[in-house]
């Protein structure tokens, strides 16, 4: 290995939803026109080989750059047949894309915490629930206890290169432009009490000192909101249901 490739920083990965956006664009501009809908989510996942988070995201991404419409109970129809729809200009990777790093990563950090959390670490754990439980009585959305609980089991772990992972994913889903657009159309107050749920859960087998019901409570935590992501983002949801510009726009 060259002294050159040791030293030179690794490029800019690839976003999957851009990848394929680009396929679905290259798609409309050879073969649709204005007005046409395009096949179903499922049977373009399967042309293109990927998962159907991917293609949904990639439909979200067009739809953000004008070539794309969302319509309740009807499908996704062309409205642009622009060359080079501006998807790259989107802010941070895709939340499903991220949500699969997460679902690898923290259920292990839960994990180790289990094995290795102190009392500090169960105090701090409970500390952020009891703020979390205060602030969605309020009507509020738990941002910063939600973000801080993550953080103590990351911290519990010992391993800073852990600590970091975790914060890097966390504020890599706040950073994304269409993770914030699906969060538009999300009625939080219908997801506060799972939230809170999967958090008392994975307190609950980290305190017991559980690593297989922490690491599964955080799986099923983490799947949830998968789920949730997936309804808020069909057809019908994107298209029928919009929340208020002030309301909270975040899931953990």
């Amino acid at each position: 290995m060259s002294t050159k490739m040791l030293h030179d920083p690794p490029s800019k990965p690839e976003r999957s939803f851009e990848i394929v956006a680009r396929r679905i664009a290259a798609m409309i501009q050879a073969s649709y026109r204005i007005g046409q809908r395009l096949p179903a989510e499922r049977d373009l996942a399967k042309a293109f080989g990927v998962s159907r988070p991917t293609v949904r995201e990639a439909i979200l991404s067009l739809a953000m750059a004008g070539m794309l419409k969302v319509r309740s109970n009807s499908g996704v129809y062309v409205i642009s047949r622009q060359e080079a729809p501006d998807v790259h200009a989107l802010e941070g990777f895709g939340p499903f894309e991220n949500l699969e790093a997460r679902q690898l990563i923290e259920p292990q950090i839960a994990a180790i915490a289990a094995q290795r959390g102190t009392e500090a670490t169960f105090a701090q754990l409970a500390e952020a629930l009891a703020m979390m439980r205060w602030e969605h009585a309020q009507g509020r959305e738990a941002d910063t206890s939600d973000h801080r609980f993550h953080m103590a089991l990351a911290e519990a772990t010992g391993n800073g290169a852990l600590v970091q992972i975790s914060d890097s994913l966390w504020r890599a889903q706040t950073e994304s432009g269409i993770w914030q657009e699906i969060h538009n159309h999300m009625q939080m107050e219908d997801y506060r009490p799972m939230w809170r749920r999967d958090h008392e859960a994975i307190f609950e087998a980290v305190q017991a000192r559980n690593p297989r019901k922490a690491s599964l409570a955080m799986t099923r935590h983490l799947t949830n909101i998968r789920d949730a992501l997936m309804e808020a983002s069909n057809a019908r949801s994107m298209a029928t249901t919009k929340a208020p510009a002030n309301s909270p726009k975040k899931a953990r």
